[in-house]
C-alpha cells in the first residue's frame, strides 16, 4: 500500500471487526524481554552512508537523524525464506544478487516479473544488499497485484495459501516469513489464511494500510496472528497517511524510503507507505530467525515486539507505541 503506486482498498460489502481490536495485548517492555533471555553474542557489520530508515532501526532510543550508519548482525538473514506477496519482483535487479526467485503468479495473463515496481521496492527493503534489512535472505515472489496496481481478495488468499503450502512442503515453515502489502476491506477468508500460515509456524507481517483510518476495518491488517505494521517518519511520528488503532502491533519507517525499482536492473526510487514499514519488520523477522536461530512465528513475534522501542512514537491514535529495532549488541 505504497503511495500512488500502492494497492487501493477493495469495495467489499462485509465490514466486521476482528477480535484483535477488542483491546491491546500486553507486550513485554524491551528491558524486561532482554532481562529474561540469555545474552546473544554476535558479530556485527556496519553500513556507512545508510538510508535514514536503516539507521533508525539500529539506533535505539537515541535517535540521531544526522547519523547514517546501519549496524547489523553479520548473518543478515542467511538461511531464511521470505515470500513477497505483491506485484512480483525484478529478479535480475542488482540489489538481490540472485537471491530473488519466481514462486507463483495469480494475476491472469500477467508475466511473473514486476510490472508496477511496488513488489521490487518492497523486496529491496526486506533483503536488498544496499537498501535491505536482511541482506542475505532468500526471497520468493508471489504475484497477486497487476500492472495497474489492482488486486482482489481471492488472489491475496490464494497467494497466502500457496506460500504456506510451499513452505510446509519444503520443510522451511519455521524459517519462513510472509510479507503482505495487498489488502482491502475486512475479509474473513483472508484472515483465516493468515491464521493457517501462523499455525504452520510461519511469521506473517502485513501493512496497516494507507487510509489514515482504523486498521481493524481492513484485511489482512485485522488478522489476529499477523504482525500489523504502521508507518512512521524520521521524526518518530506516525505518518499522516498511516492507518492506526489497536490492531496495529508496531511502527516502522515508512516515509521517503529509498529502495529498488523495476524499470532497470539498478533502478532506485523513493516511496512512502505502510507497505515499506511492513517490509522493515519482515526483514527483522528474517534477521532474528537467522541470527538467533529462532523457529516458529510465536518465538519470532515475541522477539520482534520485545526488542522494539517502547514509547517513542507520537500521534499513535491508540496503536501500540512500539518502533522496530534490530537490538544489535556487539560482542
Amino acid at each position: 500500500m505504497t503511495g500512488k503506486h500502492g494497492i487501493p482498498e477493495l469495495p467489499l460489502r462485509c465490514l466486521r471487526v476482528s477480535r484483535k481490536i477488542l483491546g491491546p495485548r500486553r507486550r513485554p517492555d524491551t528491558s524486561e524481554a532482554i532481562a529474561h533471555r540469555p545474552e546473544v553474542m554476535r558479530r556485527s557489520k556496519l553500513q556507512l552512508n545508510a538510508p535514514w530508515n536503516l539507521a533508525r532501526i539500529s539506533q535505539g532510543h537515541a535517535r540521531n537523524v544526522g547519523v547514517r550508519r546501519y549496524r547489523y548482525d553479520a548473518t543478515a538473514g542467511s538461511g531464511t525464506y521470505v515470500y513477497v506477496v505483491d506485484s512480483g519482483i525484478n529478479f535480475s535487479h542488482a540489489e538481490f544478487s540472485g537471491r530473488a526467485f519466481r514462486g507463483a503468479n495469480f494475476v491472469l495473463g500477467s508475466p511473473d516479473d514486476d510490472e508496477s515496481g511496488h513488489g521490487t521496492h518492497i523486496a529491496g527493503i526486506i533483503g536488498g544488499k544496499m537498501y535491505g534489512v536482511a541482506k542475505s535472505c532468500t526471497m520468493i515472489s508471489v504475484k497477486v497485484v497487476s500492472k495497474s496496481g489492482r488486486s482482489n481478495m481471492l488472489w491475496v488468499r490464494q497467494g497466502i495459501n500457496w506460500a504456506t503450502n510451499d513452505a510446509i512442503a519444503k520443510g522451511i515453515a519455521g524459517r519462513s516469513v510472509i510479507n503482505i502489502s495487498a489488502g482491502g476491506l475486512y475479509n474473513a477468508s483472508v484472515n483465516v489464511a493468515v491464521k493457517n500460515a501462523t499455525d504452520a509456524g510461519i511469521t506473517v507481517v502485513v501493512a496497516a494500510g494507507n487510509h489514515a483510518a482504523f486498521a481493524g476495518a481492513f484485511s489482512p491488517a485485522s488478522a489476529d496472528t499477523a504482525i500489523t505494521v504502521a508507518a512512521s517518519g524520521p521524526d518518530d511520528c506516525r505518518a499522516p497517511f498511516s492507518n492506526y488503532g489497536p490492531c496495529v502491533d508496531m511502527f516502522a519507517p515508512g516515509a521517503h524510503i529509498a529502495s529498488a525499482w523495476n524499470y532497470a536492473d539498478n533502478g532506485i526510487k523513493y516511496e512512502s507507505g505502510t507497505s515499506a514499514a511492513a517490509a522493515h519488520v519482515t526483514g527483522l523477522a528474517a534477521y532474528f530467525i537467522s541470527s538467533e536461530n529462532l523457529r516458529g512465528f510465536k518465538a519470532v513475534r515475541e522477539r520482534i515486539l520485545g526488542a522494539s522501542l517502547n514509547g517513542v512514537i507520537t500521534d499513535t491514535r491508540y496503536s501500540s507505541n512500539r518502533l522496530a529495532y534490530n537490538d544489535n549488541r556487539v560482542s
